[in-house]
């Protein structure tokens, strides 16, 4: 988005294996880490703006929501004040949360006050959970329906999401650069409908032509299998702390993007038919906790 619109970029990646995820677009290519300052001073140098994405959605090992979300964050902000950055944009999430208790909507609520407090002029966009080729949410979704006509929902399956389009992320993201009028906000953005948590898997199970029994599973029941699968598998399906966050709305106004940003975002009716690509194969990998590179590099 942002080399369409005329600008000259750096993308950081953290492996010369991730390369092929960019190939063909019109940028140039760095390599780092949040956890390294001086990859990422090395970054920023004769740079004008950050577009900070870096997070994870699940902790493993040394990657924990406090080391990169938060001062992989920090490390970033210091990076980009020592080569005297313009402007910095975070890309956040709904929900954030001064709460401890909930790690993740923590550790991104500390983010955005590190931002906030930070000289360099910035803008925090929070979005909603994201659809397009290559997420992992609807994959998951997508994997549970193919492989099996019984699916569990945890709870009441009601929670609210707004799920929003990749592309539209990306320009969201690009206006939040090129925009004076948007420094120091922090601005909330979602999808053109709410979905509850049990429609949107009926929404995927009617994209796939799938016949599928929803099953509604107590939390205190996931919680020990949710324990169980961080323990054996490299990506589980399901953490205890993502139980905590399919519980809670995600959602902000309707008409949110329309009012920031100036144009209609993508609906996920009309754009999540990627799901069709996941196969059986695909399908039980991802349940086994494992997630194809064709499915998740894009």
């Amino acid at each position: 988005a942002l080399a369409s619109g005329g600008h000259k970029v750096r993308a950081l990646l953290r492996s010369e294996s991730r390369a092929p995820v960019l190939a063909g677009d019109d940028v140039e290519l760095a390599y780092g880490d949040v956890l390294d300052p001086e990859s990422l001073r090395r970054a920023c140098d004769g740079v004008e703006g950050v577009v900070h994405l870096a997070g994870v959605v699940r902790e493993s090992g040394q990657a924990t929501f406090q080391r990169v979300n938060y001062e992989g964050t920090r490390n970033l902000l210091d990076a980009a004040a020592t080569a005297s950055v313009s402007r910095f944009v975070l890309a956040s999430a709904i929900g954030t949360t001064s709460d401890p208790a909930v790690p993740y909507l923590h550790s991104r609520w500390m983010a955005e006050e590190e931002t906030k407090r930070s000289p360099v002029p910035n803008v925090i966009v929070r979005f909603s959970v994201g659809f397009g080729e290559g997420d992992e949410f609807f994959a998951v979704l997508a994997a549970q329906v193919k492989l099996s006509p019984i699916v569990p929902i945890v709870g009441d399956g009601q929670a609210r999401f707004q799920p929003i389009y990749v592309a539209d992320v990306a320009k969201c993201l690009a206006l939040a650069c090129e925009r004076e009028d948007l420094i120091g906000q922090t601005i909330e953005a979602g999808g053109p409908e709410y979905f509850t948590y049990e429609q949107m898997i009926d929404l995927v199970a009617q994209t796939l032509g799938a016949r599928i029994a929803k099953i509604h599973v107590p939390v205190a029941m996931v919680k020990p299998a949710a324990a169980i699968m961080e323990a054996l598998m490299p990506r589980p399906m399901v953490t205890r702390e993502q139980i905590k966050m399919l519980r809670l709305d995600n959602t902000t106004g309707i008409d949110s993007v329309w009012k920031t940003f100036g144009f209609e975002p993508q609906s996920l009716r009309d754009g999540i038919g990627y799901v069709a690509n996941i196969g059986l194969l695909d399908a039980l990998r991802i349940n086994l906790g494992s997630m194809p590179a064709h499915i998740r590099d894009h």
